[in-house]
This record gives structure tokens, C-alpha cells and sequence, in this order.
């Protein structure tokens, strides 16, 4: 064998195009055009060359029938066709294709039985009949013109409307097709009474406002899915359902029927128990503990404690959540929490008490007004002091990521204002300004490598340093801000060392996440913070640090474990620090 005969044989070996000859269905025609033969053959599967002629007489029939499946789907609906066996040293099968005259509509009708139709149902049928005389007499075109019919007339409140048996003449000799949807449109439905299940226990008043319609309103079906996404939302309910009721409780003189709309509701266990670990070696260990009671009050509400134990913090809180709270998408939140906090920058025994009005004003946007009491008791670098703190914030939060627990693409924003008052052994007064962005995009179609990135900001004006309470100032470092530091390390410090916090913060993160086939993926990260003690932090004073990190995917979202260090430590920082949790860093 020759140099040049190997070389052949390896560049067929590797494209398999070379053999593809011997092993395809040979197509001939005399009438049709090489686009439309081009389109044939990709319709027909590769095949390995038949052995045997009954072998290629077989594949020759099963390609002459899909061959006129496809012509018909082309409204090519007289198409001539005809397969044979081509003698040889290997019998080859063969299809001659005669397409015949593409078929074009020669009447179109739709017979409604003489209904009577709303004057919006007309409008909504007449904008679904686009197809005219004269127009390729495609099956899928016309199949799909009669299902937009039925749409068009269940969305205009006739929602037993359905097609009965299309009605289809065709003239071979003009190559026309007449076509005459029947459609069985039935009455058109008002929606009457709302039944709840007699043994659900939440309040029918608090139900009624998910109701997203006004009463007598005409049949929709977007607005009964809605009624249902309304009670899912509440996660009251494992299951539920939203129909109208089979027989009419009354017809009207114009022949409207008014059907109840009928609700199925499973409700949820009314006591869920969650518990939550981390660790870190600036932090130490942590658990956090949760029981939530639903419908306590049969309004939808849930009542939630929460237990945290952890080396630096002890705290107990109690939130109470009243969803839909004088409308639809909007939550009253009570909250009342107590806690010590003993850090490296400070000592805490605080009592909160606040409350909270969200407006959720779609999937993607929510805002948030709130007030709030603190009464805390701190020891600082600067002294000791007793403080209330009284407070009014302003939030926004923008969603546009594609997975609250672990986004692949999209971005979101959260923002927070909070005018506050101090009272006490200090007293001033402050602005604090918060934002977070955070934006994730996927590197290939199967989100296994994806880039995230988070940029935090955050600045307090008015009050001296000293005079703020520690819960209002600013501190970097630690699983939650920049890894790698320890935790609150990071910004100004006092003479003797201890961190006091700023009022200046700019945090920086950056990953690149790899996901395996599987529930395992990896991590690499650069993290970045400066906290200063005015208002004026810059990137000129941002400390790095980078690491890797394992991902492990759960029901409730990954499990973090990160490894990191200071890319330009100082003394005293520790050269590794080790995370462990539940979630993605951000």
C-alpha cells in the first residue's frame, strides 16, 4: 500500500462522509427542484448497506413512505413515487420522486353550527384566521389555524369550545384544497361563586383576596391559573386546583351560563423544624435552629423562631410573616429578636423590635418599608455604652438571576437606605446607604462552567464613628465578606490592635465555577474589602485574597467548603482559613 493510499484511508476513517455513498438511499427525479431533493434526503436516515435485495427492497419502501409522509407535510399531496432494487455487487435501493403540484387553498371556511358569538370572541377568531385562498395548503398551517380558533374562543369565555372533524375536498386536477373547520363552540361561561373544600382551615375572607377577578367576569383561563399560582404562593398548600364546575347554577336570557369556580386544597403540615451548620477557623462552629407554624391565625400567616448557637453569637428570634396584608403581594413582617454577639472588635447584648411592609410587585421586583427599636448594650475599642436605636429603612430588591440558591446567568441588585436616630450615652443622627450587585453568566450551553461576581458598597454619614452603634458600622472579613481574612480583620483598628469598624465599605468577589457531571463542582475565587473609617473607601484600599473551593449539590443547595488565603497578608493574619456551609457564597 501506498503513502498516498494510507493517507486516504485515514481521512476516510476519520470522516465517515467517504462511506456515505454506499450506505444511503439513492434518490432520482426528473421534476424536482435540488432544493426540495436536498430536503428529502435530509429527511432519510443513514443506513448501513444492505447484504441482501430483500434487505434493500425493505429499506427502499420504508424511504419511498417517508419520503410521501414528508411531500404531504410540504403540501405536495399527489406526489408519485416509486422504489425498486439496483442490481450489483451490493444491491442498492432507489426511490424515483415525482412531486406532482404543490396544493394551494382553494376555499376556507369555519362553520360554528350558527353560534352566536360575544363581539370580542369575533374579534379574537378573526385575528387567528390569517390563512386565505390562494395560501400553500400546509397541514401544520391549517391544523394550527383550527387550534387557534379553539383558543381564541375558550380565552373569550367559551371554554367548552373544541373542533370536531375537519371537513377537506381536494381537486388533484387544479391541485386546490377546500377546507371547513366544524367547531362545537358550547355557551359562554361567567364565573360565578368561588367553593373552598369544607375542611380547609384558612379563613374564606383571606382566600378571597387571591381571587384575581372581579365578580361575573367571562370564562378566561389565564385567570384560573393565576388564582392557582396565588394559592401555591402561599405554601400553604401541597396541592391545588382551580376548575369551573361542570353544570351551570344558572342561565341567563342570552344563553350565558354562570359555572362556580371550584377549588381543591391540600393542606401542608402546619409545623416544619429546619436546622443549618457552618463552620470556619475564624468563626468557629455554628447552628442555627428554626420552627415555623403555618395558618396560626387562619389568615395565611406563619410564625417563625429561630435558635442560633455559635461561637461568636447567641440569639433567639421570632418573625411573624402576614402575607397579603391589605392587598394581594404585600406582607406585614413583625420581628423581635434578642442576642449576644462577643467578638475580637466587641461585646453585645442587643433587644430588636421592627416591622415590615413588602410590596412584591412582580416575580422580578420588591420593595420594602420598614421601622424599627433597638435597645442595645456594647463594649467597643472606644467604650462602653447603652443605646436606642430608632429606625426607618427603605429597600428595593431587583431578581434577575435564574436560580435563587444557584444562579448560572442573569444579575441581581439589592439596595437599602436607613435614616436612624441614637439615644442615650450617644446621641446623633445617620444615613446608611447599602447596595449589592451581583451578576452570574454561563460559559457554554450546560451551565458547567459558569463566572459570578459581586460588588458591595456601603457608606454611613452623619454620626461620628464613635458615636455609632457597632451594629451600624462597617466591618470586612470572614466567610461572608472577604475569605482568606479573619473575621472583622479587615479596616481600621484601634491602638491597641482591636478592629473598630468604619463607616466606608467596598467589598469585590469574584468566581469561576466548574460543575462536573453529577452533584460535585469546583471553585475558584479572588475576594476583595476595604472598610475605612470616613466615608471616602476606594479601590486604592481593597485587600485581596484568593482560594478554591468544592461544591456538593442538595436538595436545599450546594454545600461550600472553601479554602483561602491573604494575597497580601500583614501581620497576624493567618496564612489559610477553612469554610464550610450551605449555599453558594453569593
Amino acid at each position: 500500500m501506498t503513502i498516498r493510499s494510507v493517507s486516504i484511508l485515514l481521512i476516510c476513517l476519520a470522516l465517515p462522509v467517504c462511506f456515505a455513498r454506499a450506505e444511503t438511499v439513492r434518490i432520482s427525479s426528473e421534476t424536482a427542484s435540488d432544493r426540495l431533493l436536498q430536503q428529502i434526503e435530509d429527511q432519510l436516515d443513514s443506513q448501513s448497506g444492505a447484504e441482501t435485495e430483500f434487505e434493500a427492497r425493505r429499506q427502499a419502501r420504508r424511504a419511498a413512505e417517508r419520503i410521501e409522509n414528508y411531500l404531504n407535510s410540504k403540501a405536495y399531496f399527489a406526489p408519485e413515487i416509486s422504489y425498486a432494487v439496483e442490481p450489483g455487487d451490493r444491491p442498492v435501493p432507489s426511490v424515483n420522486v415525482e412531486p406532482g403540484p404543490r396544493f394551494v387553498i382553494g376555499a376556507l371556511r369555519t362553520d360554528m353550527g350558527g353560534a352566536k358569538l360575544s363581539d370580542e370572541a369575533s374579534e379574537a377568531v378573526s385575528n387567528v384566521l390569517l390563512l386565505q385562498a390562494g395560501d400553500v395548503a400546509e397541514p401544520a398551517a391549517v391544523i394550527a389555524q383550527e387550534a387557534g380558533v379553539v383558543a381564541a374562543l375558550r380565552v373569550s369565555g367559551y371554554a367548552e369550545a373544541q373542533a370536531e372533524e375537519r371537513q377537506t375536498l381536494g381537486d388533484r386536477d387544479a391541485a386546490t384544497l377546500d377546507i371547513e373547520y366544524k367547531i362545537d363552540v358550547g355557551p359562554r361561561i361567567i364565573l360565578g361563586d368561588v367553593i373552598y373544600p369544607g375542611n380547609t382551615r384558612t379563613r374564606r375572607d383571606y382566600l378571597d383576596r387571591l381571587i384575581p377577578y372581579e365578580p361575573g367576569t367571562v370564562y378566561d383561563p389565564s385567570v384560573l391559573r393565576a388564582f392557582a399560582r396565588r394559592l401555591n404562593a402561599t405554601r400553604l398548600y401541597g396541592l391545588s386546583s382551580v376548575q369551573i364546575s361542570e353544570t351551570a347554577s344558572e342561565t341567563l336570557p342570552n344563553g350565558d351560563e354562570v359555572r362556580d369556580v371550584v377549588v381543591q386544597l391540600q393542606e401542608r403540615p402546619r409545623y416544619t423544624l429546619t436546622s443549618g451548620t457552618s463552620f470556619s477557623t475564624s468563626e468557629g462552629p455554628g447552628f442555627t435552629g428554626s420552627l415555623t407554624r403555618r395558618n396560626a391565625t387562619r389568615r395565611g400567616d406563619t410564625i417563625t423562631a429561630t435558635a442560633t448557637v455559635a461561637t461568636l453569637e447567641r440569639a433567639l428570634g421570632i418573625d411573624w410573616r402576614i402575607p397579603n396584608f391589605l392587598a394581594f403581594d404585600r406582607t406585614l413582617v413583625l420581628t423581635a429578636e434578642g442576642g449576644r454577639e462577643e467578638t475580637d472588635a466587641f461585646d453585645r447584648e442587643s433587644l430588636t423590635l421592627s416591622g415590615a411592609y413588602e410590596i412584591r410587585a412582580s416575580r422580578k421586583r420588591s420593595f420594602t418599608l420598614g421601622v424599627g427599636s433597638e435597645f442595645t448594650r456594647e463594649e467597643d475599642a472606644f467604650e462602653q455604652r447603652d443605646q436606642q436605636i430608632l429606625s426607618a429603612t427603605i429597600g428595593a430588591r431587583f431578581d434577575y438571576a435564574d436560580d435563587p440558591l444557584d444562579a448560572t446567568s442573569g444579575w441581581r441588585v439589592d439596595t437599602r437606605a436607613e435614616p436612624g436616630v441614637l439615644i442615650g450615652d450617644r446621641e446623633a443622627q445617620y444615613l446608611s446607604l447599602n447596595t449589592q450587585l451581583s451578576a452570574y453568566q454561563k460559559l457554554d450551553e450546560e451551565a458547567r462552567f459558569v463566572v459570578a461576581s459581586r460588588l458591595r458598597s456601603g457608606f454611613v454619614f452623619g454620626a461620628a464613628l464613635e458615636e455609632l452603634p457597632v451594629s451600624r458600622r462597617f466591618f470586612a472579613g470572614g466567610g461572608g465578606s472577604a475569605r482568606g481574612f479573619d473575621y472583622q480583620s479587615v479596616g481600621p483598628r484601634a491602638t491597641d490592635g482591636t478592629p473598630t469598624g468604619g463607616k466606608g465599605l467596598l467589598e469585590v468577589s469574584g468566581e469561576m465555577r466548574w460543575r462536573r457531571d453529577g452533584p460535585l463542582g469546583f471553585v475558584a475565587f479572588l475576594d476583595g474589602a476595604s472598610v475605612v473609617a470616613n466615608e471616602s473607601a476606594s479601590f486604592n484600599d481593597v485587600r485581596y485574597s484568593g482560594g478554591i473551593g468544592v461544591r456538593y449539590d442538595t436538595l436545599v443547595g450546594p454545600i461550600r467548603f472553601d479554602l483561602a488565603t491573604p494575597l497580601d497578608p500583614r501581620d497576624g493574619d493567618d496564612p489559610v482559613q477553612v469554610y464550610v456551609s450551605i449555599g453558594q457564597a453569593f
